[in-house]
Formats: structure tokens, sequence, C-alpha cells
């Protein structure tokens, strides 16, 4: 008799299996049966098969006789495999007087329930060693292990602060029945906690799977060390702010019962909010909070409130007559550090601001600010208008050519806004339209003279009036060289021409001098002989204007530059 290396085969719970018998066929098999080891030793023979007359032979084995088969193969089947077949089938071959035996294993597995934790603790106590639950596994086969995670992360054993303890049963069926409870002792600060369990266990030989639970969601209690008192919107505020105190301690639950007090004396508030309405003076200056069954953890804040007013001096607008004199000034009280500008537009003025022999130019809106450093965005504006009246006043009388004629400028000055007319040799021209710049108005007139022409601006109010004049050549006659105009850079006649270079302008200045030298000694020729042969050269002048006459008109024009305008 000889015997094969024994094989291992696995099954589930329930599945149909093939044991193979590995026999060697070369040979003239004369019979084949299939025996179970028991458990005492002994060995019982379940089937057996006579290839020679295809006899099958079931020994009617309780448990065994409607599950199991034999094939052509010699293989033994096994139906509806439990927990019962785990154990050592054998097959016998007989050959002429030879017995050989094939021994195979068979294992069974059965897989578990999906694991569940039942007795869940409600909460847990910060410093408590407390049962957190009982992992149940039931009908697994062989044993299934169980593990704890704590927030999915697997706890250790061995830690002080974890204790699990397992107790393993077999139910009626010869499953396997597993309960593992766990303790934990808690943290402060750990808030909410998770704990899952997980079974894990065979499905073949080789082969490892895992089940886990639904997580189990606990809050960890644990008692106040210390609170904190906010302050919404913040601690510096402005007079008629509504202030929120809260308080908030770091126990869990949350605490939402606290005692507030103002400067040592409590105030009737048993919620975590205490409100301010419409903050004054009278509310400024320490408040406290504490938890109500442990009055010795607190918290201060300071509360200031600030006020500020903003007047100014004169309170209302002003209307004052040139020449006279104001002084406007910022007024401003304050419980904070108060910055005050005084403003004219954009312009900054001393506060207080003194004027002295008020001109137009003072006339305008002063704006007064105030800012506190300590409030952010607590500010107080006040405005006054100030008025200045007076008669009419021609500041510049000028006069220019453009573009081959003559602009006359008049720029006035007063208020109420002053009427200007314009006089040119007794009649009124076309006025452009009027430029207003700061107080003063820019009256403008086109003329192209055809003879010597004095030109009247009169400026006209309720308070008085103010007139200038200025005297224009005619446009034919080229101006005396003290009366030189300026030109205007629009005009096409101004050209300047500056492509050449260096050399030939000096060619040019040269030839220029040297040809007024000649056209001075022709002129002067010319100009004799006129006077010799003609009689009634002297009448003439007077059409022309002599130089005696230009000289005159020019004294004219600076006595007027004098008061403001100049002559063209």
């Amino acid at each position: 008799m000889s015997a094969q290396a024994m094989t291992t085969v696995t099954a589930m719970v329930g599945d149909t299996i093939t044991l193979k018998c590995e026999a060697n066929s070369n040979n003239q098999i004369t019979l084949v049966s299939w025996r179970m080891k028991l458990s005492d030793a002994g060995i019982e023979q379940l089937i057996s098969l006579s290839p020679a007359s295809n006899t099958i032979t079931n020994k009617e084995v309780p448990g065994y006789k409607d599950r199991i088969n034999i094939t052509k193969d010699f293989s033994l089947i096994i139906s509806n495999v439990g927990i019962q077949d785990e154990k050592i089938f054998s097959c016998f071959t007989l050959v002429d007087s030879d017995i050989d035996e094939i021994p195979v294993s068979l294992k069974v597995y059965k897989i578990p329930s999906i694991p569940e934790i039942l007795e869940p603790v409600a909460f847990l106590e910060e410093g408590n060693l407390q049962q957190v639950g009982v992992c149940v596994v039931n009908n697994s086969y062989p044993v299934a292990n169980i593990t704890w995670q704590y927030n999915f992360q697997n706890l250790d054993a061995k830690n002080p602060a974890v204790k699990i303890k397992r107790n393993t049963v077999r139910n009626g069926k010869g499953y396997y029945n597993t309960r593992s409870s766990l303790k934990y002792m808690s943290k402060k600060g750990e808030g909410e906690v998770s704990f899952t369990c997980t079974a894990t266990y065979f499905e073949d030989q080789n082969s490892i799977a895992s089940k886990t639970s639904s997580p189990l969601t606990v809050f960890v209690h644990y008692k106040t060390s210390k609170v904190l008192l906010l302050v919404t919107p913040a601690q510096d505020v402005e007079e008629g702010t509504n202030v929120t105190l809260t308080c908030m301690g770091d126990g869990y639950p949350p605490p939402d019962k606290f005692i507030f007090m103002k400067n040592g004396e409590e105030k009737e508030v048993n919620t975590k909010e205490y409100e301010l309405i419409n903050v004054s003076q009278e509310d400024t200056g320490e408040y406290s909070c504490t938890q109500q069954d442990n009055p010795d953890i607190k918290d201060a804040v300071n509360i200031t409130v600030y006020y500020l007013t903003l007047t100014m001096n004169p309170d209302e607008d002003v209307t004052k007559m040139v020449g006279e004199n104001i002084t406007v000034e910022c007024i401003a009280e304050s419980s904070g550090t108060v910055n005050v500008t005084l403003m004219k537009r954009d312009t900054n003025c001393t506060n207080p601001f003194v004027m002295e022999s008020l001109q137009y130019t003072h006339s305008g809106t002063y704006t007064c600010s105030a800012k506190i450093k300590e409030v952010k965005g607590m500010k107080r504006e006040e405005t006054v208008n100030v008025r200045v009246e007076g008669k009419p006043r021609i500041n510049k009388l000028t006069k220019k050519v453009v573009n081959n004629a003559k602009v006359i400028s008049c720029v006035v000055e007063g208020f109420p806004q002053p009427l200007v007319q314009w006089s040119v040799n007794g009649t009124a021209p076309r006025e452009e339209p009027v430029k207003d710049k700061k107080s003063q108005w820019n009256h403008r007139i086109t003329v192209k003279p055809s003879e010597n022409i004095t030109v009247t601006c009169t400026a006209i109010n309720s308070f008085g009036e103010d007139q200038d004049t200025v005297n224009l050549t005619a446009m034919r006659f080229k101006e005396p060289e003290d009366e030189t105009l300026e030109q205007d850079p629009s005009d096409p006649n101004n050209k300047n021409d500056n492509s050449k270079g260096s050399g030939d302008q000096a060619k040019v200045i040269v030839g220029v001098i040297v040809g007024l030298l000649i056209a001075a000694v022709i002129a002067g020729v010319a100009y004799w002989l006129y006077k010799k042969k003609s009689p009634t050269s002297k009448t003439k002048t007077n059409e022309r204007g002599t130089a005696d006459e230009i000289k005159k008109i020019n004294k004219g024009d600076n006595n007027h530059t004098t008061a403001g305008s100049s002559a063209v």
C-alpha cells in the first residue's frame, strides 16, 4: 500500500465541491473507493466504484447519503457543503493486489454577518474610561477577528486609554458569534468623534476579506476652562451705536448661560449675549462675563464710547464787502484724539483762517472736517459759504494780433456779476462768449481797424462801475517797435523755418541787417524829398498818424497798462 501527498481544497458553506482522485489511470484499476477520516482516527467508507462493471455502491452514511456521488474519472462530488464536511477524504484505488491512497483535505468557510455596534454610549465625558459600545459579528466560520477604529484609524489595544474585551461562542448551527466591547478615555477638545469596528475573515485558504460597521458618532463632553468676551462691532465705538457683547466658553456642550457685569455691578442677563442699545458716554466702562456655575472663570473688556461735535464760526452763510475782514474757524470737541482740517475746494487753509481786506477770490465754500483716531470712520463735516460783494474792477485789458485781426480781452471781477459794455469809437461791437474763471469773467471782442481807434471796456453792477480804454492803430500800419504785438502761434503769417542749418541762419541774419540799413537810408532820402516838395504833407499825416501822435498814444497806453491794460 502506498500513499500520495495530501492536497487541500476550500469551499464556502452551501457550495458543491469536486474532490479529484489523482490515480494512475495507465494501470488497470479494478476498484475505486472514497472514504473519510473520522474524529476518533477511524475511517469510514462512503462510496465505491467498480470500473469493469460500472457499479456504484453508496454506503448511505448518515449526512452523506443524498449529497455524494462518484464520477467516471473517480472524482467525489459533495453538494451543499457544510462545516461538518471539514475533514480529510481519501481516494483508494485497487490495481491487482496493490492499493494506492490519495488524501484530500477539505476546508470550509462561512462569511459572517455585517458587524454592528450595539449598546452605544450617549456621550463621553473627558477623563473617564467609558464603554463606547459592543461590536457583534455573527455566523462566521472560522472565528472572525474584530478590530476597532477611532475616526477611521485603528485603535491600539495597548494604549492605556483603550480597553478591548472579546467573547466568542458557537451557535446552534456550529458557527461562531463574536462580541467585542470597547472602552475609551476621551480627552478635552476632541469634540465630535467617530467609532467603527471591522470584522476580518477568510474567504478561502489564501484570501482574507473584511466588513466594517456603520460609524457611531459620539460627542465628548468637557468642562469649560476659560471664557471669551467678544464685542461687536468694536470696543471703541461712536455714540448712538448698538453694541453686542457675546460670552463664549471652551467647554462642550458650549455653555449658554452667563453672568454679565459692568464695573463690578451684575446685570440682569441669563443668556450668552448682552446688548447695549444707542450707547452714550455713560456706557463707557469695564464689562466682564463669567459662567454661572463657575464664577472664577471670567473675561473682561473695556468699552469706550466716543463723542465728536463740530461747529463753524461763522455758523451760517455770510456776505461781506470787498476790503472787509473775516475769520473762518473750525471748532471741534471730542473725547478722543481729533484731527481737524479746513479746506476751500482742494486747498488746505489754516485753522482759524484769517482773511483781511477781502478780495473776490476769497468767495467760495469753506469745509470743516473732523475725524477721531480711535474710531474708524467716525467723522463730522460742516460747510459755510462766504460771498464777497463790491463794485466791479477791471483786472486786465489786453490786446493781441490773431489771424490778421486784433483781439481785445477785458477781465473783470465783482459781485453781483458785472454787466460789461464795449465801445469802439462810440459804437457797440459784437462780443464773443464769456469765460468764467474763479470769480472773474473774461470778455472778448475781435476787430480789424482800418484807422486808429479807441476801445473802451465798462463793467457795471449795483455797487458801481469801472472803465478802462486801449488805443489801437490801423491794421495797415506796422506797429512801432515798442508797440510790437504778441503773435498768435496759429497765425499762418507768423512762420519760422528751421529746416536749414545754423550756417544758413547766420547768413540770413547778416543779410537782413544789411538790407535794413540800406532801406533806412533810402527811406530817409525819400522822406526828405517828399517833405520838400509836398505843401500838404502836414495834413496828410493826420490820416496815417504822425510819430508824435503815435508816441502820444503809446503814452496813453502806458497809463492804461498801469491800471491793468496794454496797447496793441
